[in-house]
């Protein structure tokens, strides 16, 4: 079932109120969205000190439509968020890039009604990162809301005793393996190629873990991640390029 999560990214409580007739459309209160007027710490690392905002979904999600509102402060239009780069995850420590999108500035009137930026395709992700890179001149940084919509990745499967998300796939040097879900007991990866030859031992990986693992000694081709609970088994094809 396909749902929208929206997020208003900040609640100030002031003495005025403000109504909405028609969902889509924003206020133009300065007061109600993300605000950010120092830099801090990005959560990815490879970001540094930055102007960021990270969402926690609370379960791993297939996200598709993403519709951002920009501050509609007419007096304060520059302040909104241009160019960022969105990041990904699925634990909230593995952060992998999207890629850089451009926000359009807001009209400033009450009819407005946002932009959407992109499709993320079913993309399976708990976490998302937006890292504000610039604004339309202002001097801080921030967008009203943002609206996701999102399908339940792979929660029907009852039936199924393990899943995993393998990413990015096709991998270069690394790749990364998160346990979602096992049945009673140890599960154990390794990677085979191909040939069904074992190029990677079995290694315990325990329940939302993330396992890193190295694969710059790996030639170009076709490689299985197998998860191994008891007398079950799960493979995960793999391409290295």
């Amino acid at each position: 079932m396909k749902k929208l999560i929206y997020f208003f990214t900040l609640l100030i409580l002031t003495n005025t109120s403000f109504g909405q007739c028609y969902p889509d459309r924003h206020n133009t209160s300065w007061f109600d969205g993300w605000i950010s007027c120092e830099t801090s710490e990005n959560p990815n690392e490879m970001r540094g000190e930055s102007h960021w905002i990270s969402y926690d979904f609370g379960q791993l999600y297939e996200l598709n439509e993403l519709k951002i509102w920009n501050i509609n402060d007419p007096d304060l239009l520059s302040n909104g968020a241009q160019n960022v780069i969105i990041d990904y995850s699925v634990d909230g420590v593995n952060w992998l890039e999207y890629g850089q999108e451009t926000f359009p500035e807001a009209t400033g009137v009450n009819n407005y009604e946002g932009e959407v930026i992109t499709d993320f395709e079913g993309l399976k992700a708990k976490h998302l990162l937006i890292t504000v890179v610039d604004n339309y001149g202002g001097d801080c940084v921030g967008f009203a809301e943002m609206r996701v919509a999102v399908d339940s990745a792979k929660s029907d499967n009852e039936d199924i005793c393990i899943i995993a998300d393998v990413y990015p796939n096709p991998i270069v040097d690394e790749f990364s393996v998160f346990l979602e879900k096992k049945c009673l007991g140890d599960v154990y990866i390794a990677i085979e190629d191909a040939t069904g030859r074992t190029v990677m031992a079995e290694e315990l990986i325990k329940l939302y873990d993330t396992k890193t693992i190295d694969a710059s000694q790996y030639g170009p081709g076709v490689y299985f991640v197998c998860l191994r609970n008891g007398e079950i088994k799960e493979r995960y094809k793999i391409v290295k390029h």
